[in-house]
């Protein structure tokens, strides 16, 4: 218990300072059409995930990585979800594939959990996708775009994404 409090602390900190000296990451990917998805896998199934995105992004290619409180959740293959074990006590990332996907130059990198949780939150700011969307959960400023709805609205959401996203030109 004691360890987990402190990976919370030393992840809030670093988030804080990543947040303070964040400037938008707007280079160029290249060719490739890449969209990451970032969830809370205790509220949100992997499926509607990956629906959502192969409804709006066609012809791009899409990763998922669900957040769980324990690597023993069915739904999710290994390396595809994270948990708090996988960050150190100093707020370190010990999960190889998520290194990984934070390293990967998104297009877009959509964060899906409404609840405020520093694990997810860090995973975010540490994306190395060039715009950011997700729900709001706090004022911590993560993300690019802000879009307000319910989390069991994912069809809202959609539609929302879509709007939005033509008009900053990022999806046609």
């Amino acid at each position: 218990m004691f360890l987990d409090g402190w990976k919370q602390y030393s992840l809030k900190r670093k988030l804080q300072k990543t947040v303070e000296n964040s400037t938008s990451n707007h280079f160029d990917s290249g060719n490739t059409q890449q969209i990451g998805i970032v969830f809370d896998a205790r509220y949100v199934d992997e499926n509607q995930m990956l629906a959502l995105a192969q409804d709006v992004f066609k012809g791009y290619e899409v990763e998922l990585f669900g957040f769980s409180n324990t690597k023993n959740s069915v739904d999710l293959i290994e390396n595809t979800s994270f948990s708090t074990r996988d960050f150190t006590v100093f707020g370190g990332i010990k999960n190889e594939a998520l290194n990984i996907f934070l390293a990967k130059p998104f297009n877009i990198l959509i964060s899906y959990y409404d609840r405020e949780n520093v694990f997810l939150q860090f995973v975010t700011s540490q994306s190395k996708a060039s715009f950011k969307v997700g729900l709001p959960v706090d004022d911590s400023g993560i993300n690019d775009l802000t879009i307000s709805t319910d989390l069991d609205d994912i069809t809202l959401f959609k539609s929302e994404l879509v709007k939005y996203l033509k008009i900053l030109k990022r999806i046609y």
